[in-house]
């Protein structure tokens, strides 16, 4: 996990299949909207505090997925799927073969697990892979990859930074595990030889690990307006308060004292967080201040993830 992918825990991932009526190639198959769902559900029986939900509208969505065929298998990472610059065709997933298969159902849950913002497991810089570099550019530049050297070293070479990721030392089980066949990699023992099979389902290491960045959600402390409520939070932990506004008009939410964090504005709609608005001022001298129109009579959940504090107890959260 790449800490400024990571969602905001108690995110409901909102996805919409998308389509276009004047290409056949992008109308989805009810069998491969079937798997997606299923493997959405593999994700949501972990019982951690980010789920999934389908909507109709793709407006709505922060998950759009093409089928587009011949276009590969991908996903952006995490929060990246927010930024629009990063859409492909619209796009922030897309699934170019089929998914009824055995290894069809396992790339659903592979890109998935992208979407929640896990990264792949064998460019884990705690792994120790050491690749047959030239056995590598020489399997992948062929088909059904026929990938670029660029997308090899993307996708395969490139090991995740120390200082910006977190997680397991390595886990060959991982469901964002490529496989690979013999003689690809050096080391360590035994996949120089033996390589690395197919992993279809989410591994124990997995699931703990999702559990551990998105634990279940406990129950959010009011906050008004104008009242301070402190932090009281490590790096790496998140706090939830819910607020009602008394008056329809322009917040200013924002963090008090000297901490880097990640703010998330959730308006509550039919029992549903949506997103509404967030920032990160990690690596800035300025705290962060979102403005954003709220509405009086509806909710809303603000989850305030501290990435760094100097001062734990000095550090809140105020809303005028």
């Amino acid at each position: 996990m790449i800490g400024a992918k990571k969602w905001a825990n108690g995110t409901v991932l909102h996805y919409h299949f998308l389509e276009r009526a004047d290409a056949p190639s992008w109308r989805w198959v009810e069998a491969q909207k079937a798997i997606v769902r299923w493997a959405t559900q593999q994700w949501i029986g972990l019982n951690s505090g980010l789920s999934f939900k389908e909507v109709s509208d793709p407006t709505e969505a922060e998950i759009l997925i093409g089928c587009l065929v011949g276009d590969g298998s991908w996903s952006l990472v995490g929060t990246d799927n927010l930024d629009l610059n990063y859409r492909d065709l619209g796009r922030t997933m897309n699934f170019g073969w089929d998914l009824t298969t055995t290894w069809g159902k396992a790339t659903a849950i592979h890109e998935l697990g992208h979407a929640i913002g896990l990264s792949h497991e064998h460019q884990n810089y705690q792994a120790g892979i050491v690749w047959n570099e030239d056995k590598v550019y020489e399997y992948f530049s062929g088909p059904p990859n026929n990938w670029s050297p660029a997308k090899i070293r993307h996708n395969i070479l490139d090991k995740l930074s120390p200082s910006e990721s977190e997680g397991s030392k390595w886990d060959p089980l991982s469901i964002m595990e490529y496989p690979f066949q013999p003689g690809l990699i050096r080391l360590p023992k035994p996949y120089d030889t033996n390589g690395i099979p197919e992993n279809t389902v989410i591994s124990s290491g997995d699931a703990a690990w999702v559990r551990t960045w998105y634990p279940p959600l406990t129950a959010a402390q009011p906050i008004a307006a104008m009242q301070l409520q402190a932090l009281n939070a490590a790096a790496g932990q998140q706090r939830d308060f819910s607020f009602q506004p008394d008056a329809t008009r322009e917040y200013v939410v924002g963090i008090v004292g000297r901490a880097d964090c990640r703010v998330v504005v959730f308006e509550m709609r039919d029992g549903t967080p949506r997103h509404l608005a967030s920032g990160d001022d990690s690596g800035s001298d300025e705290n962060i201040r979102l403005k954003v129109k709220l509405v009086k009579g509806r909710d809303y959940i603000i989850r305030t993830r501290v990435n760094f504090t100097a001062d734990p107890a000095g550090a809140g959260l105020l809303i005028y």
